[in-house]
């Protein structure tokens, strides 16, 4: 990174200038600076979407960063796809790439850093000029959809009052036990948050297992967004998507979420999705062959060897909904048909 210099007259409204991290300990923030095109490919906005370029950038503190960004877009043009984790996010993200004007963010960091503090005054104080840098787009943007890790939906209260529509993905339990099961680093990555996500939510029964443990994440990701959606403030304004419909007819499924943020799809929709190639690619690697049926494959190959686990986390599932008084969510433990 560059030597700090005084950041460019039009910070305050491009999206070239993102804030890349922040250390709140330290009172230091790094702009960087991107390209659209930096944007498109990035799965994450975090040390991976620098590859291995020497990309510019400043070293601010949080009253240069707040001063600089005093005349900002407006917030309600920044939408959320929340999501429960390794549910099909990062393709829907880039599926509403295509849609003219979006400007898509996936998994900026400064949103994992602000949810993880999200009790300390010292990381709370960077939030108003976190939530600032990402109004701001390009020429062409006309809004900016943040795609955050699964992680930070703990933090939705606070960034959906002042901010604009909001979508949490998700699929069904026995999928997503069968998915995360298969990998021990996925598993530790959800069961090492348990304290953040189970914070604040309503008492569960005990789960001793990994699939017990890996359910009550599922299950609390969707009683959090039935608890915003309740919300008087937030009305109107929250859906939830089963990303089995997006599977199974893409191209409407997605048109109705971009209306859902306000966002018209253009009359070449089916096509645009087709010429992009998204669905025949691993959506975090373009370069990598994986569609539908490679994924129907995979999860059958995880079901048969995860079958145990599996059963115990569904087993979890159908008590805890039974003593929770949430009974109708037991349709969403498995796929549907």
């Amino acid at each position: 990174m560059s030597p700090p210099r005084r950041l460019p007259s039009d910070f305050s409204r491009s999206a070239a200038y993102p804030l890349f991290a922040f250390d709140p300990a330290e009172n230091r923030g790094w702009v960087l600076h991107f390209e659209a095109d930096d944007y498109r490919r990035a799965s994450f906005l975090d040390r991976r979407s620098l590859g291995r370029r020497d990309v510019s950038g400043w070293t601010v503190d949080r009253a240069e960063l707040e001063a600089a960004l005093a005349r900002t877009a407006p917030l309600r043009d920044v939408h959320w796809l929340f999501h429960i984790g390794h549910c099909g996010s990062s393709l829907v993200s880039r599926l509403l790439d295509l849609v003219p004007g979006v400007l898509g963010l996936r998994e900026p960091l400064p949103l994992l850093t602000l949810a993880h503090g999200r009790e300390d005054p010292v990381v709370t104080a960077w939030e108003a000029p976190v939530l600032a840098s990402l109004a701001r787009g390009f020429a062409d943007s006309t809004a900016v959809i943040v795609k955050p890790t699964s992680v930070v939906t703990t933090l939705a209260d606070r960034l959906l009052p002042t901010t604009g529509r909001a979508c949490l993905l998700w699929v069904d339990l026995r999928t997503w036990l069968a998915t995360m099961l298969r990998d021990a680093q996925l598993i530790e990555g959800v069961l090492s948050t348990e304290p953040l996500r189970l914070a604040g939510q309503p008492d569960l029964p005990a789960a001793e297992s990994d699939g017990a443990r890996l359910a009550r994440a599922w299950l609390v990701e969707q009683l959090r967004w039935r608890q915003l959606a309740a919300e008087p403030e937030l009305s109107g304004r929250l859906i939830d998507l089963d990303f089995a419909d997006v599977l199974l007819d893409p191209a409407p499924t997605v048109a109705r979420l971009a209306a859902h943020y306000g966002l018209q799809v253009p009359a070449d929709w089916t096509q645009r999705i087709k010429s992009s190639e998204l669905l025949s690619r691993y959506s975090k690697d373009g370069g990598a062959h994986f569609d539908a049926s490679a994924r129907r494959r995979e999860l059958a190959v995880s079901a048969q060897k995860h079958a145990d686990g599996i059963g115990d986390g569904l087993a979890w599932a159908q008590a805890a909904l039974a003593e929770s008084g949430h009974a109708d969510l037991a349709a969403r433990l498995q796929p549907r048909g």
